[in-house]
C-alpha cells in the first residue's frame, strides 16, 4: 500500500456529464456536469493497493464490498476514469487464483498531490481570477505570479486535468490531456537521473511505503532549481538524512515528496556544499532546552530543517527563523512548548510572529 497514492486520489476530483433530457416540446435540455461519487470511490479503493510507482491490482468483487457496490458499478467507474486518464491500463496482468487480473497505474506525477496542494491552487486562482476582474494586473510575488501546483514539469511533456484538478468522465466528452497522459505513462522514467534513483533507493531502503518515484521526481527537480544545488549535494543531503535521522527508526519518516518541497533538506547541507565525508546538519546555537522542545514537538527532522538553520536573539529570547515558513512550522507545531520557557519566534525580516499560550 503506498500513502501517496492515497492522499494524491483523495485530492481528484472527478466530474460526469449527463446528457440533457428531450422534453415534451422535443427540444433537448442542456448537459448537466456533476460530481461521479462513484468513480471516485473506485479510485480511492484503487489507490489504497497501489505501490509506490502508482500500479495496482485488485479483484473487481473485492472493490464492490470495500466500496458497498455493486460489481458492475465498479466496472463503469474504472472505465470512466481510464477514459479520463486518471487511471491507465497497463499491458500487464498478475495471476491469480488461475486469472490473469490486469494491472492498472495511477498517473501520480499528473494532477494535485494533496488535498492541501489543491486547496491552494484554487485560492490562488480565485484571488487570480478577482483580481483579473478589478483590472489589477502583477500581483504581491514581485510582480511575477508563483507556479500552481498542479503546473508539471516540463521533461514529461503531460498536462494536468485543468487549473483545478477537475476531470470531466463520460461518453461524448473530448480531453486533449488524455492522450498526453497516456504518452507520458508509456515511459515514466525516462528522465530521472541516476542520483535520484540512488536517493530513492536509500530512501525506500527505510521507509518504502514513503517513497512515490513520479511525485518525488518533481520535488527533486524543483528543489534543484529552488536552492540552486548540484544533484551530488542533494543526494548527500537524502542519504544524511536516512542515516542520521531518528524518525525513520521511530516509523515517523516524511514521503520523501513532502521532504523536499518543504525544503527540509537544507538542514542536512554541508557549509561548503561539498559531498565529501558526513553531511553536518546545522548548529542550534542557542538554549538547548529550547531544541529539546522543539524536538519533542516536531522531531529530530523538523528541529533540523527549522530551528537548527535559525538564530538565537539573546537580548529578546527570541527564535530569529531564516524564513517566513519556518516561523509559521514552529509556531504551529511548538508555540506552545516555546511559551512554556518564554520564547518568541521571528520572521526573517525580525517580526515578531506571536503565539498563543494554550495551556
Amino acid at each position: 500500500m503506498s500513502d501517496v497514492a492515497v492522499t494524491w486520489a483523495k485530492a481528484q476530483t472527478c466530474m460526469s456529464v449527463l446528457k440533457g433530457r428531450k422534453g415534451a416540446d422535443g427540444v433537448v435540455g442542456p448537459d448537466k456536469v456533476r460530481a461521479d461519487s462513484n468513480a471516485k470511490a473506485v479510485l480511492v479503493a484503487m489507490a489504497s493497493y497501489a505501490d509506490a510507482e502508482g500500479r495496482a491490482w485488485v479483484l473487481v468483487d473485492v472493490l464492490a464490498m470495500e466500496i458497498d457496490k455493486q460489481p458492475r458499478m465498479v466496472e463503469r467507474g474504472r472505465q470512466a476514469l481510464v477514459d479520463a486518464g486518471l487511471l491507465i491500463k497497463t499491458t500487464e496482468t498478475h495471476l491469480y487464483a488461475g486469472r490473469k487480473i490486469p494491472i492498472y497505474r495511477l498517473p501520480l506525477e499528473l494532477g494535485h498531490a494533496s488535498t492541501v496542494r489543491r486547496r491552494i491552487a484554487e485560492r490562488e486562482a480565485q484571488l487570480a481570477k478577482a483580481s483579473g476582474s478589478m483590472g489589477v494586473t502583477g500581483d504581491t510575488h514581485g510582480g511575477e505570479r508563483p507556479p500552481s501546483p498542479v503546473t508539471p514539469d516540463p521533461r514529461h511533456r503531460c498536462r494536468p486535468t485543468g487549473v483545478t484538478g477537475d476531470t470531466l468522465i463520460g461518453k461524448g466528452i473530448t480531453q486533449d490531456q488524455t492522450q498526453g497522459v497516456r504518452a507520458c505513462a508509456s515511459n515514466p522514467d525516462q528522465v530521472r537521473s541516476e542520483a535520484f534513483e540512488q536517493a530513492c533507493d536509500a530512501w525506500a531502503g527505510k521507509a518504502p511505503e514513503r517513497v512515490s518515484p513520479p511525485l518525488s521526481w518533481q520535488a527533486w527537480v524543483a528543489a534543484l532549481e529552488r536552492a540552486a544545488l548540484s544533484e551530488a549535494v542533494l543526494l548527500a543531503a537524502v542519504l544524511a538524512a536516512v542515516a542520521r535521522d531518528p524518525d525513520f527508526g521511530r516509523g515517523k519518516a516524511m514521503n520523501l515528496d513532502r521532504w523536499l518541497t518543504q525544503d527540509r533538506f537544507r538542514g542536512w547541507l554541508t557549509a561548503a556544499g561539498s559531498t565529501a565525508g558526513p553531511v553536518t546538519p546545522g548548529r542550534w546555537d542557542g538554549p538547548p532546552e529550547v531544541r529539546t522542545a522543539v524536538v519533542d514537538a516536531i522531531g529530530e527532522a523538523g528541529a533540523v530543517s527549522y530551528l537548527d538553520t535559525a538564530s538565537w536573539v539573546e537580548a529578546d529570547r527570541a527564535v530569529r527563523c531564516r524564513t517566513s515558513i519556518g516561523a509559521e512550522r514552529l509556531r504551529s507545531a511548538a508555540g506552545r512548548a516555546l511559551s512554556t520557557l518564554n520564547v518568541t519566534l521571528q520572521g526573517p525580516a525580525a517580526q515578531p510572529s506571536q503565539h498563543r499560550n494554550e495551556r
